[in-house]
C-alpha cells in the first residue's frame, strides 16, 4: 500500500523549522508516498480545524488522521483500511494504540462518555470494578485489548476513515480547540448509520504530549471546556437547563481541583529536586 499514500502535512503556525525540514525531505526521490502535500496555518486553530483543511484536499478512498506524536505500526494501515472494505457498514477503524511503557493508551476504544459513564470513570469506580461492563461503559476495561469489535468511539491520534464519511457526515467540529472532537465526530458517524470498529490486532505507539498534553493550564482549560461543550451540543436538548448549568459547574469544579492538584504537584517536584 506504501505506493498508493499521500502525505498531507497540516502546520499549525509553528516556528521551529518543522515546514522547512518537510519541505526538504518531500523533494527525495525515494519516498514511499505519492508526493507531500503542505498546508501552512497562519496560527493554530485547533486540532479539528488543521485536520479539515487537510481533509478538504485529500484525494484518496480512505482518510488517516494521524497525531505527530505517533509511531505508525506494521500493517495498522492496511489492516484498518481492509475492515471498511471488507466489513459492511464501517465507517472509521482505528487500531491499538499504546504509550511508551507498554500501557494501553484507553483513549483509543472508548464508549460514549454518557453521564453514567462519566460518573463511574471520574469517580474511579470503572477502576475499581474493571472486569464489570456495566462499571466500565467508558474506558471498555472488560474487553480484549487484542481484539477487534465495534466500539462508540476511537482516537483521533490515529483514526481511518472512508471518503464517504467524511462527505456525508462532514469533518470534526471546529468548536473544540483540543479534546473532544473525536469523541463528538464518532457520535456523528454512529448517528449516520455507520460502525465504529477498533481493531486491537495492530499497534501503533503514540508519544502521548505531542499536541499539548494535559498539563500546562491552558490544554488543561480545553480538556475541560470540550467537556462543557460536549454535554451542552448532545444533552442540552434532553435535559433541562438546570441539569446543563449543574453539569456545566461540576465540570468547571473539576477543572480547578485538577488545576490546583496539579501546581501543588508541580511544586513538591520541584522542592524535591533541590533537597
Amino acid at each position: 500500500m506504501a505506493g498508493n499514500l499521500e502525505l498531507i502535512f497540516v502546520d499549525n503556525g509553528s516556528t521551529d523549522g518543522t515546514v522547512e525540514w518537510i519541505s526538504e525531505y518531500s523533494n527525495q526521490a525515494d519516498l514511499p508516498f505519492l508526493g507531500v502535500k503542505i498546508l501552512v496555518q497562519e496560527a493554530n486553530h485547533g486540532f479539528a480545524y488543521g485536520n479539515n483543511r487537510g481533509m478538504e484536499i485529500a484525494s484518496g478512498d480512505y482518510i488517516l488522521l494521524l497525531n505527530p506524536d505517533t509511531i505508525v505500526g506494521k500493517d495498522s494501515i492496511e489492516v484498518c483500511v481492509d475492515r471498511i472494505k471488507t466489513e459492511d457498514g464501517v465507517g472509521a477503524v482505528g487500531c491499538r494504540l499504546e504509550l511508551p511503557d507498554g500501557r494501553l493508551d484507553r483513549a483509543c476504544r472508548r464508549g460514549f462518555p454518557t453521564l453514567w459513564n462519566s460518573f463511574t470513570r471520574l469517580s474511579g469506580l470503572s477502576l475499581l470494578f474493571r472486569k464489570i461492563p456495566w462499571m466500565n461503559g467508558y474506558n471498555l476495561s472488560h474487553l480484549d485489548e487484542w481484539g477487534s469489535y465495534p466500539v462508540d468511539c476511537l482516537s483521533g491520534a490515529f483514526m481511518v476513515v472512508s471518503a464517504d464519511v467524511f462527505l456525508n457526515v462532514g469533518g470534526l467540529d471546529e468548536d473544540y480547540f483540543m479534546y473532544g472532537e473525536d469523541i463528538d465526530w464518532c457520535k456523528r458517524i454512529n448517528a449516520a448509520g455507520y460502525k465504529i470498529w477498533y481493531e486491537g490486532r495492530v499497534t501503533t505507539i503514540h508519544l502521548k504530549g505531542g499536541n499539548g498534553g494535559k498539563r500546562s493550564p491552558e490544554s488543561l482549560w480545553h480538556f475541560y471546556d470540550s467537556m462543557v461543550l460536549y454535554y451542552a451540543k448532545h444533552y442540552g436538548k434532553s435535559c433541562n437547563n438546570k441539569v446543563v448549568l449543574l453539569l456545566k459547574v461540576l465540570v468547571w469544579f473539576m477543572y480547578s481541583i485538577h488545576l490546583t492538584f496539579s501546581s501543588l504537584l508541580s511544586v513538591g517536584r520541584r522542592v524535591g529536586s533541590q533537597t
